[in-house]
């Protein structure tokens, strides 16, 4: 099996396997020897800033010496993104190795009639692999909700972080902040410390400060108030917290909060024991790096890109824009029509000059670009549609730039990573400057 191989088996279970609670993933796992067992975690659960947070506690933790884990989901580029070793991908030779071994008892058990879902195959090969390599630590994050998540099957957890609640993916988690932060509180365990988001909705913290307290969990929730920025811009925010002086190279004022949290969980794993000086906490955020988080591509004109996909995260998005976008704004979206689309795009595209609408490439879900233009035109005048052809609505949103203007590729992580591909052709085919990143 090669790495590609392993990568088409695992999305081959995608509409075959049935979701049926942790009976399955646990099931699997205890066939492989219960490898998730061996090792510690940082659960991180939540609506929007996960990934962030995630990688910003992994790299810290990295940054102080300790062998570590990161477990992401989805990926944006690259399907190996999704676990990760010290910032190093899987290589693809221990991807399939890792898949082989999953594969053996995945595959008894769907003749047997119990076929794991392609996320279940997902987490199986990260646990064999984190436990193979020997990690001191994994940061996880959780896939949707948290109670009946497939990563929820640890039991060695050093702390739960709890990253913004909003409403996304309502009909599993419920329709309302409150039901999701309750599912989300599925992963706390007896007496280790919940981490949560300093500007979290007040319904949700609500239910969180209850759950954490039948567990006996010691609830810290950073002060956003205490933060002194001292420099905002597109290349990242310069900060003050918790006297520490930190350049936090994501860009928004949501990821400020998402900093927050991420520094809050690391000094309640310094308090149960972990050896994490502050320098190791300012590298590690400031060597953080995760694509399509209001990552900036190239300047003069600016082109950005952001996976928003939500009412809540395309708010966060549309407030971080004030302030650092001058002249005009052209938006290039694209939405899954099974989102609440008319919320999400009423927080960006009252804000665009024009707006080019997109369908994601080959996905079933994705929403017809008519459709959304129909929707878009309610909140800007001038909207053109170009389907499925992504390349000539790039070329055609960035041509019509001037150098102070902005584009900004938005609307679904599907879209932002299809189109990520697409800027990269675009601007080494004309050399433009453009991120060492892209």
């Amino acid at each position: 099996m090669t790495g590609q191989e392993a990568v088409d088996y695992i999305h081959s279970a995608r509409g075959r396997g049935k979701k049926d609670g942790l009976r399955k993933i646990t099931e699997l796992m205890h066939r492989l020897g219960d490898p998730q067992d061996k090792l510690r975690y940082v659960h991180v659960v939540g609506t929007n800033g996960k990934g962030s947070t995630t990688s910003m506690i992994a790299h810290s933790l990295t940054a102080a010496g300790y062998r570590t884990g990161m477990f992401i989901s989805p990926f944006i580029l690259d399907f190996r993104e999704r676990m990760q070793i010290d910032g190093e991908m899987i290589s693809p030779e221990a991807l399939a190795s890792c898949v082989e071994e999953v594969r053996r008892e995945a595959d008894q058990m769907a003749a047997e009639g119990r076929q794991p879902t392609e996320f279940e195959l997902v987490c199986a090969t990260a646990f064999v692999w984190f436990a193979r390599e020997q990690c001191e630590v994994v940061v996880l994050e959780a896939g949707i909700g948290g109670r009946l998540d497939s990563t929820n099957i640890v039991k060695d957890t050093l702390a739960a972080v709890i990253c913004s609640i909003g409403l996304d993916h309502v009909e599993v988690l419920g329709d309302t902040p409150a039901k999701i932060a309750a599912e989300k509180c599925g992963v706390l365990r007896p007496g280790i410390p919940c981490i949560c988001y300093p500007d979290q909705d007040l319904d949700a913290l609500a239910v969180i400060m209850e759950k954490a307290a039948e567990q006996n969990c010691r609830l810290i929730q950073g002060n956003l108030r205490a933060v002194e920025v001292e420099r905002m811009t597109l290349e990242g925010t310069d900060l003050r917290y918790r006297d520490l002086s930190i350049h936090l190279p994501l860009v928004g004022r949501y990821q400020i909060a998402n900093c927050v949290n991420a520094v809050e969980a690391l000094l309640a794993l310094r308090a149960r024991g972990m050896n994490i000086p502050d320098s190791a906490i300012v590298r590690g955020i400031g060597e953080t790096f995760f694509p399509v988080r209001m990552e900036v591509v190239s300047r003069c004109p600016t082109v950005i890109l952001d996976g928003a996909h939500n009412e809540s995260g395309a708010a966060a998005l549309s407030g971080s824009l004030e302030g650092l976008v001058t002249g005009r704004l052209v938006i290039l979206i694209g939405m899954m029509k099974d989102k609440d689309v008319r919320h999400a795009i009423s927080r960006t595209l009252p804000l665009a000059d024009r707006v080019y609408t997109v369908e994601p490439l080959d996905n079933p879900r994705a929403m017809p670009s008519d459709e959304l233009a129909a929707l878009a035109g309610e909140y800007c005048a001038d909207v053109r549609p170009w389907g499925k052809e992504l390349d000539g609505a790039f070329a055609d949103a960035y041509d019509s730039l001037t150098p102070e203007d902005t584009l900004l590729v938005c609307g679904s992580l599907y879209v932002a990573s299809d189109l990520r591909h697409t800027a990269r052709r675009f601007f080494e085919g004309r050399e433009i400057p453009h991120s060492p990143h892209l």
